[in-house]
């Protein structure tokens, strides 16, 4: 791409983050911003928000409810305990995979959980998953925190320039695995 005749270069961009630690340690990390392509990759890697179930709408007397056309009308049951859990798990794969991403800059800082090589493809997508989960597992056992993911999370977001609930909403909901409704 060129701008006023010249091309464009990507500089590049890192940015220090200090965490204190709960012994009174701090970890500095070096986070560079996501790439542009970050959640279309996410996207063909199988790293979706799950969908809430549906059920048959009923009247008062328990009857279907059908539309003009005569098809069941359907509702959402976004309160529904295992769609709970699996978006919280979406949004903790999110957050952990957009983590490792920035985190490709620091030279300090390397994770024993490894990617799926490319020569496997996108095509299994529980590789992709079970990497994420890995990489949350990494995490807390290295003692970070929900607070501190959150934290990291924001400046990933200032140095990606992203506006509004991009990767915030993923950072949102993380826990450290619980299974609870945090809504």
């Amino acid at each position: 791409m060129r701008h006023n005749g010249h091309p464009l270069t990507t500089p590049q961009l890192t940015s220090s983050l200090t965490l204190s630690r709960q012994d009174g340690t701090t970890l500095t990390l070096e986070l560079q911003p996501l790439p542009l392509g970050f959640y279309r990759r996410l996207r063909e890697r199988g790293v979706i928000p799950p969908t809430p179930p549906s059920k048959p709408a009923r009247d008062s007397n328990g009857r279907l409810i059908r539309d003009a056309q005569g098809h069941a009308v359907t509702i959402n049951s976004p309160h529904d305990p295992q769609y709970l859990a699996d978006l919280e798990r979406y949004h903790q794969r999110v957050a952990v995979l957009s983590l490792a991403e920035a985190l490709t800059a620091d030279p300090h800082t390397q994770f024993e959980s490894q990617p799926p090589t490319e020569a496997a493809g996108n095509a299994d997508i529980s590789r992709w998953l079970t990497y994420a989960d890995q990489l949350a597992d990494e995490l807390e056992s290295a003692g970070f925190r929900a607070g501190d993911l959150i934290i990291i999370c924001q400046e990933i977001c200032r140095l990606s320039n992203l506006l509004g609930d991009q990767l915030n909403g993923a950072t949102a909901n993380f826990s450290s695995g619980s299974q609870t409704d945090s809504t």
